[in-house]
């Protein structure tokens, strides 16, 4: 895709705490394709990556220095099939080699409802109690913004410039209550498709090691 060079002196909120002013890092230039900011959603195919306050060129195949802030995954689930526990213990020691990661099991329906919207209700205080004040909140949800694995890349970096913790959030069979969608900094979706919370937390695994491969350069992500 062709990309049109402009001076990079747009003012876009992280939803943060930080903003991207158009200063450039010392020694790297300022100009920078069309598309190349976060919204924007193109940066990395570009050759760009835009974070708050600077523009870093984003080479294929090297490494960033990236801050690595501990990742929880909070998945609301009953115990996970013996194929899919072994399948995602191999994906998260994979990456554990670049961030700590932890994960909180909530489960499903406390109360025992066959109220879909109590289950979501009481499923998502539960949820809520789980996360910090400080957690940046990704919540996965099939009506959320699609990304692709650059984008990924990029959201786990400015997570790091920022200094915060990163909290991903799967909700149950009948999805989030409105108040965790609301606490989300960012709403997402690994697919269009509504995928088993088993499938769900696999996918997501796999998602963050390739995208912390693209942030150290490592040949996996082609």
């Amino acid at each position: 895709m062709p990309f049109a060079t402009f001076s990079c002196e747009c003012n876009v909120s992280l939803g943060m705490g930080g903003t991207h002013p158009g200063r450039a890092a010392r020694g790297i230039r300022t100009a920078a394709p069309a598309g190349a900011c976060f919204f924007g959603r193109p940066f990395l195919n570009s050759g760009y990556v835009c974070r708050p306050g600077r523009i870093v060129r984003a080479s294929v195949g090297k490494a960033r220095d990236v801050r690595a802030m501990p990742i929880r995954i909070i998945t609301v689930s009953k115990e996970n099939s013996k194929g899919a526990t072994l399948f995602a213990k191999e994906l998260l020691e994979k990456l554990e080699r670049y961030a700590p990661v932890s994960s909180i099991i909530v489960k499903p329906n406390p109360r025992n409802s066959i109220d879909p919207a109590v289950q979501r209700e009481t499923e998502g205080e539960k949820v809520l109690k789980a996360l910090d004040a400080r957690d940046f909140v990704v919540v996965l949800d099939e009506r959320g913004k699609e990304l692709r694995s650059e984008d990924l890349a990029y959201l786990i970096a400015a997570a790091g410039d920022d200094g915060r913790p990163l909290a991903f959030c799967i909700g149950g069979p009948y999805g989030h209550s409105d108040a965790v969608r609301e606490r989300a900094d960012r709403v997402i979706r690994v697919s269009a498709m509504v995928l088993n919370h088993q499938v769900a937390v696999v996918v997501l695994l796999e998602q963050l090691y390739r995208a912390w491969t693209i942030l150290r350069g490592v040949p996996y992500h082609h």
